[in-house]
């Protein structure tokens, strides 16, 4: 028997003329097959056959200074939104690169919709910094203040920094991060001067957060703790502190005495947030940045290639 012929390959510019009116011209399918007089699954194969025979040409412009491929490596490893990942430069510091890549994210994600939650830290101030403008309509502080920050990198400032540069309404928390028993953070929490920020919580949209590393003291909770609780925590297997949530290295939250004394959002609260973007990198931060990803808390990642990379390499 003789073999069956092969499918007629489909003309050239008959592709090219449902290409053209759909890439082009911006047409829906079903338009182009109401015009030709075709139907709308032709539409479709004629589409595929202008990418297999080359009448069409797709070239994807990535962004400067970003690693998408090793970003959407990390999303595929972690099971989060976006991996936004920094390509390292010579001469310019880690904190800067975060900084500038949140501010971009930062700028393209939010509206005057949004409530954006806060955090504070040095890599925080770095992305307020690299903000020329941020449409949103209010800004939360998420965590108290510890005496020992510089004023350039304490809640209350960065707050005051975002609302200048684009007229957003601001909830500072005015209080430590860590108060001297329970009883206390309880009645701080009620406390009428606190309680129109802390109800704000649950209307954040965004939140953005550093992540702290207790392994190499790199954490504003950690240095507030006397040395007591923080041999509790490390026998507990703490490794990272979201925002004043501390997690072990499989994600999971620590909770220690010394911890319901934190005057922060809670985790439960954190989770309900749409969007939780951490912004985190550098040398030593792996371990604590592995630890949110496996949290199911954060959202988006914005770190640096060399980061980015140890965490692709981690076998755990």
């Amino acid at each position: 028997m003789a073999p069956l012929d092969p499918a007629p390959r489909t003309p050239a510019w008959e592709s090219a003329i449902v290409a053209r009116r759909y890439y082009l011209e911006g047409k829906q399918k079903n338009e182009i097959a109401d015009e030709l007089g075709i139907s709308r699954f032709k539409v479709a194969r004629l589409l595929d056959d202008a990418l297999a025979q080359g009448v069409v040409r797709i070239d994807v412009a990535l962004p400067d200074g970003l690693d998408v491929e090793l970003g959407d490596a990390l999303a595929a490893r972690f099971g989060i939104r976006r991996g936004h990942v920094a390509l390292a430069q010579e001469g310019v510091p880690t904190t800067d690169l975060l900084g500038s890549a949140a501010a971009r994210l930062l700028t393209a994600r939010l509206t005057r919709d949004d409530v954006l939650g806060i955090s504070w830290g040095s890599t925080l101030t770095a992305v307020v910094d690299a903000v020329d403008e941020l449409a949103v309509g209010e800004v939360v502080q998420l965590v108290g203040g510890v005496a020992s920050a510089g004023l350039e990198v304490n809640g209350v400032e960065l707050l005051r920094r975002i609302a200048r540069s684009g007229g957003a309404t601001v909830r500072p928390l005015h209080a430590p991060f860590l108060v001297g028993s329970a009883d206390t953070a309880r009645l701080l929490r009620d406390d009428p001067s606190l309680a129109p920020t802390i109800e704000r919580f649950s209307a954040v949209t965004v939140a953005l957060l550093g992540i702290g590393s207790l392994s190499t003291g790199r954490s504003a909770l950690w240095t507030e703790l006397d040395a007591p609780a923080r041999a509790e925590l490390t026998r507990l297997g703490a490794v990272a502190d979201l925002g004043g949530s501390i997690l072990a290295a499989d994600g999971s939250i620590v909770t220690a005495d010394a911890l319901d004394r934190v005057i922060a959002i809670d985790a439960e609260r954190l989770a309900a947030v749409g969007e939780v973007i951490a912004v985190a990198g550098g040398e030593g931060k792996s371990d604590a940045i592995a630890a949110a990803l496996r949290s199911g808390l954060v959202d988006t990642l914005v770190t640096d290639s060399a980061t980015a990379r140890e965490l692709l390499a981690d076998p755990a």
